[in-house]
């Protein structure tokens, strides 16, 4: 019969499965903690860039937490209503009659979104080849 010391030990078994799951298990809270911290592209946190946090009275603030569509013209009226208000100046008054100069400006279009601005530049658009070196 074979004695017990001619079988393998348990320790080659047993700490080769603890590093590799210690391992799995550090890799997977790296990447999270990664994630969390740096976010995912340029734009993080989230896919938005280019936006601007601003604040926003509290009555628009409650339409927007009650589902109504809130259009951007209103939102920075009450902006600018509300930094009126901070400064101490009267707010800007609303005619009937637009003046002169009101109805010569025509509004700009805004420019065009990217359709994948989360992404990096060298994907989105990639460098063409440098020219090559004369000797």
């Amino acid at each position: 019969m074979a004695d017990v010391d001619d079988y393998p030990s348990l320790y080659w078994i047993a700490i080769p499965s603890l590093l590799l799951l210690s391992g799995w298990y550090a890799r997977k809270w790296y990447l999270a903690r990664r994630l969390k911290v740096h976010g995912i592209g340029k734009g993080a946190p989230g896919f938005q860039t280019s936006v601007r946090k601003v604040r926003v009275p509290p009555e628009i603030m409650e339409r927007i937490r009650r589902g109504e569509d809130v259009s951007a013209e209103e939102v920075t009226a009450a902006m600018a209503r509300m930094e009126a208000e901070e400064k101490g100046n009267p707010p800007p008054s609303t005619s009937s009659k637009p003046q002169k100069s009101e109805t010569k400006i025509k509004p700009k279009p805004p420019p065009a979104e990217p359709a994948n601005e989360w992404l990096p530049e060298g994907i989105t658009a990639p460098q063409k080849r440098a020219k090559g070196k004369k000797k």
